[in-house]
């Protein structure tokens, strides 16, 4: 049988730690409101990762007063390499790349719809980037 009360720890943004007792069915569901927190943010980081890389040349070119005609050029030039190299790719990288990082799936989503253990997906997207990166620093 479950212990009526739980202890929980909480560490706050100071270093403190404080102790909390409530129900197993409250720390569950703590704990279930904090991994879905923490995969926002995962997911956060990584689509203003991706908008931070697709926005990049609108932005520089349209609210930074200093870019002129040659480092539009050389930005368009750079985006146009890269899909170049994108295109390049095997399909399956190419894909789980995309579900990655625009669609904001995780790893084990996209397995889930490839029918694929986690491994395979996380393999085959850091295969690609560095493949990409390869391609680009030649």
């Amino acid at each position: 049988m479950d212990k009526p009360l739980v202890t929980i720890t909480y560490k706050t943004a100071n270093g403190n730690r404080i102790c909390v007792e409530v129900s197993t069915s409250v720390k569950e569901l703590l704990e279930q409101s904090d991994r879905q927190i923490r995969s926002q943010r995962r997911q956060d980081r990584r689509h203003l990762d991706y908008m931070d890389f697709i926005d990049g040349l609108t932005d520089a070119a349209m609210n930074t007063p200093q870019a002129d005609a040659a480092d539009l050029a050389i930005r368009m030039e750079s985006y146009r390499q890269l899909y170049t190299a994108i295109d390049q790719l095997p399909e399956t990288q190419r894909r789980r790349l995309f579900l990655y990082y625009m669609d904001n799936l995780t790893h084990r989503q996209i397995a889930k719809l490839e029918g694929v253990n986690r491994g395979t997906v996380g393999r085959s997207i850091k295969h690609a980037l560095i493949q990409l990166q390869k391609d680009l620093t030649e």
